[in-house]
């Protein structure tokens, strides 16, 4: 295994154990900065794995990559507004 792979998976493995900082109580769906943290994480791990199709150019490697870096901007602006609001 190359060291690549390896800070690939524990950027994976630490996003997920980080996005376990989302909780849903009677105020909807929040996270703290570690739910932000772990999003990012995820990101970054899917760049990762998947950098040598987006920098071919394949379409849907590209694609899930802006769906999910929109997504991450949507959970971040949703955060902000929840502490601008509450």
């Amino acid at each position: 295994m190359s060291k690549r792979q390896i800070l690939i998976g524990g950027a994976f493995a630490i996003g997920l154990f980080l996005m376990a900082g989302y909780t849903i109580d009677n105020r909807g769906f929040h996270s703290g900065i570690y739910g932000i943290l772990g999003s990012i994480l995820l990101v970054i791990a899917y760049l990762g794995a998947f950098w040598p199709q987006i920098k071919a150019g394949d379409r849907h490697a590209r694609r899930l990559a802006c769906w999910l870096a929109a997504l991450l901007g949507l959970i971040i602006i949703s955060d902000i507004a929840e502490a601008l609001l509450a």
